[in-house]
């Protein structure tokens, strides 16, 4: 029921800070439940844990899963995600895989939010 109720809280942050702000680049100044440092929530947002504002691989990383969402749609990228989720675990998705190889390039990002 906590976590719950942490996860809701989580959720209905994103939500305010989304209305609240026109970009969707958020700098939250709280961990993010489990062990993730940063979430890209289309159509919200991208948020990273505040200690980590300087990663620039880590922004691209979920850059790529931005430009993922633009390509696939809000239900595209979901259940896409999902199911990778479910069958290769956290890591080994291929979203996953194609965010950590790109993310390894290096050149100047552009917020693509439009």
């Amino acid at each position: 029921m906590k976590k719950t109720l942490i996860i809701l809280g989580f959720i209905s942050s994103f939500i305010i800070f989304s209305i609240l702000k026109k970009d969707k680049l958020y700098y939250i100044p709280f961990d993010i439940p489990g062990k993730q440092m940063a979430a890209t929530i289309p159509p919200f947002g991208i948020f990273i844990e505040s200690k980590y504002r300087s990663n620039e691989e880590m922004l691209r990383h979920e850059l790529v899963h931005w430009a993922q969402y633009k390509r696939m749609g809000v239900y595209g990228f979901y259940s896409t995600y999902l199911s990778e989720y479910k069958k290769y675990g956290r890591f080994d998705g291929p979203m996953e895989v194609e965010a950590r190889k790109l993310s390894k390039i290096k050149t100047k990002h552009k917020m693509c939010f439009d």
